[in-house]
């Protein structure tokens, strides 16, 4: 018995190095999740045009009304642009600027199908405009807006925004017919 008892406590003590060794090794992965959060919202406070600024300078490039408008930050190419989406016609326009030069890069178009024309209606009956949803946003956490997005959540209007303070990114929810803040909360990074 003595015997086992000492290849029980071998095996317990190599199992329990291997996993601190494995623990080690994982961590700087659950840390990178965080780091690219924190190197999106940095660099959402480092680029020189404002998601306002870009919105000012797609409509110079696109038709119909503001529907959705984000910050993209390319890790890979360390690169971060705007993508700013208006509807008009039946038609969605998406226009690209880079987010430190003011440039466009592309704009593109295509038909809306009638989940999207269903959506864009809603929004049009919303009582509180996109803009005005993102001063609420902005003003609830004191932050840069860089996201907004308008959705039909359950049947109810809302706007969806991403709002960058310090080294933080917050997802905030406003009612689209009353301008309350339904929710705020520090963003949990997901795979993109």
């Amino acid at each position: 018995m003595k015997k086992l008892s000492i290849l029980t406590k071998s095996m317990i003590v190599t199992l329990t190095v291997a996993g601190i060794g494995a623990t080690a090794i994982a961590a700087p992965i659950g840390n990178t999740k965080a780091a690219t959060s924190s190197g999106e919202a940095v660099s959402a406070m480092q680029s020189k045009i404002s998601l306002t600024q870009a919105i000012t300078i797609a409509k110079q490039n696109a038709k119909g009304d503001l529907v959705s408008a984000e910050f993209d930050y390319d890790d890979d190419n360390a690169t971060s642009k705007y993508e700013v989406e208006f509807i008009g016609n039946g038609t969605s326009y998406e226009v690209k600027i880079d987010a430190n030069t003011g440039k466009v890069l592309k704009t593109e178009q295509e038909k809306l199908d009638k989940k999207d024309m269903a959506e864009y209606s809603a929004m049009k009956q919303a009582k509180v405009t996109l803009t005005s949803a993102m001063q609420t946003a902005a003003q609830s956490v004191n932050g840069k807006v860089i996201s907004v997005e308008f959705e039909l959540d359950k049947g109810q209007s809302v706007y969806d925004i991403e709002v960058v303070k310090g080294n933080q990114i917050y997802d905030v929810t406003i009612d689209g017919n009353t301008g309350k803040v339904l929710s705020s909360q520090v963003d949990v990074e997901d795979d993109d």
